[in-house]
């Protein structure tokens, strides 16, 4: 009995056909997987007009017992946050206008290695601003630059307009040793300018500390009108007074920045010091237990801050408002 009708040769032929043509196609399929359209290849490896890879930012001046351990980056104020998330807000605040960073290690020992940070501040006086506010206490003067220090795993300076840093995975030896030699080299190759500051001038130099001058960018002592303020320690006797200057525009900007600051310290339950000469607008203020002194001359805001005491406040004052009397005549 049959169930149905007899293939013939032709439909056959026919089916192996259309087999053969399907199979044809799958396997074009699956190859043009594995090539490259040539616009897509010219669209990755062509490099945007205006722009370059990121290069070691040591190639020139790399001593010879390290080498590169990781690819240079950059970070711009648009994203400097994911490099130094908590931290950026003190750059930026400064002027910052680029870093560079690059991991190095030593070329025998690749888990001895450091972290090379660059930070781009715009001028010297915005890259001393960060150093001095970026100050650890346990800092040791180094001699690479005017304006540097080391600590046991790292060291920091000024060079130009240029707040530098180098961390290292571990402290002393080999490593910082060769740390402290891609300083020298990063200082030879690079122009430094003066490492003296102007408003350096702007305070006396008698009993002054060493190596204690601060440059604050902004919200200085809680104010938030007091911006650049320049700033150094004295020592009279056992008292330790901090003094500061700023500038304005002219003789009466200056003025209303002083009242302004006075008022502020008023308001925050600051009171003229009694029995002293002359009107409340002279007197140096108590706050909370220490002596506030802030007058003008010229162009010039200055005073002391937080004085443990009335007599080393008044002098170091005294001595500072000379200072910028002679300088604005």
């Amino acid at each position: 009995m049959s169930f149905g009708r007899q293939i013939s040769r032709a439909e056959t032929f026919t089916g192996v056909v259309i087999l053969l043509c399907l199979l044809a196609v799958a396997l074009g399929v699956f190859r043009q997987q594995y090539l490259f359209n040539p616009a897509v290849l010219v669209a990755r490896t062509a490099e945007p007009k205006g722009t370059a890879p990121e290069q070691s930012i040591a190639a020139a001046w790399l001593p010879p017992e390290l080498k590169e351990f990781g690819k240079p980056e950059s970070f711009t104020p648009e994203n400097l946050y994911d490099k130094i998330d908590g931290k950026a807000e003190l750059y930026l605040a400064a002027g910052f206008v680029r870093m560079h960073c690059q991991r190095f290690a030593l070329k025998d020992a690749a888990d001895e290695w450091l972290e090379w940070f660059v930070y781009d501040m715009g001028t010297p006086a915005q890259a001393f601003s960060v150093f001095t506010e970026q100050r650890r206490a346990e800092a040791r003067t180094l001699d690479v630059a005017e304006f540097a220090y080391q600590t046991q795993n790292a060291l920091y300076f000024i060079c130009g307009s240029n707040y530098v840093e180098a961390v290292a995975s571990s402290a002393g030896g080999p490593l910082v040793k060769a740390m402290t030699a891609m300083a020298r080299g990063f200082v030879a190759a690079t122009a430094p300018g003066s490492g003296r500051l102007p408003q350096m001038e702007l305070l006396p130099a008698q009993d002054l500390v060493p190596g204690s001058y601060t440059l604050q960018s902004a919200d200085v002592f809680g104010f938030d009108q007091f911006k650049d303020v320049f700033t150094a320690q004295y020592k009279v006797n056992d008292a330790q007074v901090l003094a500061f200057v700023t500038s304005c525009q002219n003789a009466d900007a200056a003025a209303a920045l002083r009242d302004a600051y006075r008022a502020f310290l008023v308001e925050n339950g600051g009171k003229p010091v009694a029995g002293q000469p002359g009107g409340d607008a002279d007197k140096p203020i108590e706050l909370m237990g220490s002596i506030e002194i802030v007058f003008s001359e010229g162009k010039y805001v200055a005073g002391v801050h937080a004085a443990p005491a009335l007599g080393p406040a008044e002098q170091i004052a005294g001595r500072l408002h000379q200072q910028l009397a002679q300088k604005t005549k």
